[in-house]
């Protein structure tokens, strides 16, 4: 009989850094878990610090430069048709 508790008590104390591990484990995440929102919004700042975003101004700019690069690719691709290239360049210069 005391052989068997000897035994019992052995593997309780082999497999104690286990359950250590796995309590420890259980808590950084139940802490994590509890301060999602802080966190997330830490991972943002950091973004914002290594990429900022462009302004509307900036945005808006890139939007009209992408437009024309592809009305003057429009017109060059259609050269062959004297009437979608005259439609294509009016387009041009409304915008």
């Amino acid at each position: 009989m005391s052989t068997l508790l000897q035994t019992a008590g052995d593997t309780a104390l082999s497999l104690l850094p286990l359950v250590q591990g796995a309590a420890w484990v259980l808590g950084i995440a139940a802490v994590a878990l509890f301060f999602k929102p802080l966190l997330v919004g830490i991972f943002r700042a950091l973004v914002l610090v290594v990429k900022p975003r462009m302004s509307k101004d900036q945005m808006a700019a890139q939007r009209n430069m992408r437009n024309a690069r592809l009305l003057q690719r429009m017109t060059n691709s259609s050269s062959g048709n004297a009437s979608l290239t005259a439609e294509l360049r009016a387009m041009a210069a409304r915008s």
